[in-house]
């Protein structure tokens, strides 16, 4: 199991250089990219977003709540709705969020996948997550001419959170498989490419 650990970090460090070297000419209102959020309040008061969440009928111990935020940013909202405290470790500053879309068939699909670190530095930082506590994040927005529903993929804890739906457009090319995407696929090329989706879909947790 660390062989096969050690293999991954090396072929990721060598796997991430050549992606980031490519980054500019990254297509995002077009291709599938990764998830790009970002924290940008720990502790939210605000009885607006409060009363937000109490419209979320789900009894989880997490709740996510999204709306517009401008033209080019969705507002994320992230509550503790345990009587747990609970402890966060992010990637640099950001949570592990993907968004998803409504196809054409009417079924909801990743229109983004997760882009995992590998400098150690990233997951030093851990958050207090308190029961009702809220955390703010950002994240981008894509545009284009097909007319959809929006929603985020919250992986927290070794579960799996969704957020509320909101109206939205995006390209349709965004539901394809982009060559970034097969990139990463390469990088963890020892493992099987089911598990290997399920990871950079948020599904599981990296093994």
């Amino acid at each position: 199991m660390k062989t096969k650990f050690l293999t991954l970090i090396i072929l990721l460090i060598f796997g991430i250089v050549g992606v980031s070297s490519k980054v500019f000419s990254q297509d995002l209102q077009n291709e599938m990219f990764i998830n790009e959020n970002s924290i940008i309040n720990e502790s939210v008061v605000n009885d607006k977003i409060n009363k937000n969440f109490e419209k979320i009928n789900k009894s989880e111990n997490v709740k996510v709540f999204i709306e517009h935020k401008d033209e080019s940013k969705f507002s994320i909202f992230v509550k503790n709705s345990s009587s747990e405290n609970l402890v966060l470790v992010p990637q640099d500053n950001s949570l592990y969020l993907i968004q998803e879309a409504i196809d054409k068939k009417g079924k909801w699909k990743p229109i983004e996948f997760w882009g995992f670190s590998t400098c150690g530095n990233s997951y030093d930082r851990k958050i207090k997550f308190n029961p009702n506590q809220i955390i703010e994040l950002d994240s981008p927005k894509y545009r284009g001419d097909f007319s959809t529903k929006i929603r985020f993929k919250l992986r927290l804890n070794n579960q799996v959170y969704y957020s509320n739906s909101i109206p939205s457009t995006i390209n349709i090319s965004k539901f394809q498989k982009s060559k970034w995407y097969n990139e990463y696929l390469e990088i963890f090329q020892m493992s099987p490419k089911s598990e290997i989706e399920d990871w950079l879909y948020l599904n599981k947790e990296v093994q």
